[in-house]
């Protein structure tokens, strides 16, 4: 009898462990979603990719609204999706930036071709 009652109390004192596990503020998740916020707007992702960098940062403020509510859980798949969702817009930046370079390069090339062709006739 004494035996089931241990182990019945270590058994609740295991579970109840694992729910705090659960429960655990995702601090890292959050701390991530915030340098990749930063990243993004070094790229100039509020000006190139806008509505992507407006939606990281409304993911990212839901998810400080959940740690605040200690919705832990919210807190960790808003940071999630914040994260995804910056690294999206800082791309899209990157991509915006590589291609005003290509159009730059190719409109010098078209004015070299005019001058070239009128120093030819």
């Amino acid at each position: 009898m004494k035996n089931s009652a241990v182990l019945s109390c270590i058994a609740v004192g295991i579970l109840m462990l694992g729910g705090c596990a659960a429960k655990k503020p995702p601090l890292e998740d959050i701390s991530n979603a915030k340098i990749a916020l930063l990243k993004a707007k070094d790229a100039d992702a509020k000006r190139l990719s806008p509505k992507t960098f407006a939606l990281a940062q409304e993911q990212f403020q839901q998810s400080k609204i959940s740690m605040d509510n200690k919705a832990y859980e919210e807190a960790r798949q808003a940071a999630q999706k914040a994260y995804i969702t910056a690294k999206l817009a800082e791309k899209k930046a990157q991509n915006a930036k590589a291609q005003m370079e290509v159009d730059k390069l190719s409109s010098e090339v078209k004015t070299l071709q005019k001058e070239f062709m009128t120093i030819k006739e």
